[in-house]
């Protein structure tokens, strides 16, 4: 279909035309980049995809999503889905579920919750605020392989319609037509055909560690994350970039010595650099309006204490070094 260079398909989709009704997708500035692959995997095309502004916790706006669905509509689009992330991947933000779960069920638009890091965490009692109005949902995903210690890849994928799916992807050939028909085959509910067994890896993280195991690390995790934001707080040298609830904490090293934000933003680089070179600890970075932050990320399945320490304390000698 690239080869095809009077169609603008990457941008406009698989018409590659104006002149007929498009379809129109739902996400955050926050969301993960695998969305934008699918949308132009889907021929939905780059343009097929509207960012939704956020707020200062880099959650989604829902005002700003239902000012922009009802623009689009006045412009011919046709609203079609919007994706709404617990867990954002650059600051684990949660976006308001139940707000968004509203307005997708009075314009009748498929809601799908991106769970994938975050919605282990619902197993906690006191953390299940992040699914509040899931109900409201058309489909979720959640991702075992990111915070449930199973091997990747593993993601579970639930919905209330799976008439929907079947009726997008059911298809039949009289080589597949078998005795266990009357089996469900989840071939008629993707575009997978033959399928390893994956099962089998959550089975067994559930049946050695139990329901209460999986919490009580989880937890340990969160704990952990909460007691490195609070030493950032109260250092001098450092501040949190980003409302840390999760495993995740977003920071920067800062200066007493008035450095521009350009400046600031390669120091930070350079101390991540350094950090990693060490080849005792592995910190990760994003951007979020312009600046660079430094990630930590706690989900270990042996992570304890001692080693956050241990962390903490390379950092704050790291940065006397290139200070």
């Amino acid at each position: 279909r690239e080869q095809l260079d009077h169609l603008k398909i990457r941008e406009k989709g698989m018409a590659g035309r104006n002149d007929i009704p498009r379809l129109r997708i739902y996400a955050s500035e926050q969301a993960h980049f695998s969305i934008d692959k699918s949308v132009v995997t889907l021929g939905f095309g780059l343009e097929g995809i509207r960012k939704i502004p956020v707020d200062k916790d880099f959650q989604m706006i829902p005002d700003e999503l239902k000012k922009a669905i009802d623009e689009d509509k006045q412009n011919g689009w046709i609203p079609c889905c919007v994706i709404a992330t617990v867990g954002t991947t650059s600051t684990t933000s949660v976006d308001n579920v139940n707000e968004i779960g509203s307005i997708c069920g009075n314009e009748n638009i498929w809601l799908h919750v991106d769970a994938a890091y975050a919605g282990t965490a619902a197993m906690l009692p006191e953390m299940q605020w992040m699914l509040e109005g899931i109900e409201k949902a058309d489909s979720i995903v959640i991702n075992p392989h990111k915070w449930m210690f199973t091997p990747i890849d593993y993601s579970l994928f639930f919905t209330k319609k799976p008439e929907v799916l079947k009726r997008a992807f059911s298809l039949s050939a009289e080589y597949l037509q078998s005795a266990g028909d009357e089996v469900t085959d989840f071939m008629d509910y993707g575009i997978q055909l033959g399928r390893r067994f994956r099962s089998l890896k959550p089975w067994f993280i559930i049946r050695y560690f139990g329901v209460e195991g999986l919490q009580n690390r989880i937890r340990e995790h969160i704990r952990l994350a909460k007691m490195f934001a609070k030493w950032i707080e109260e250092s001098d040298d450092f501040e949190i970039m980003a409302p840390a609830n999760l495993g995740v904490v977003c920071f920067r090293a800062i200066s007493k010595k008035n450095k521009s934000e350009n400046e600031l933003n390669t120091f930070n680089e350079n101390l991540l650099s350094k950090i990693n070179k060490s080849g005792k600890l592995f910190l990760s970075h994003t951007k979020l309006n312009g600046i660079y932050i430094l990630r930590i990320s706690i989900s270990g399945l042996r992570t304890q204490e001692e080693h956050v320490k241990k962390a903490w304390e390379l950092i704050i000698n790291t940065l006397k070094e290139i200070k």
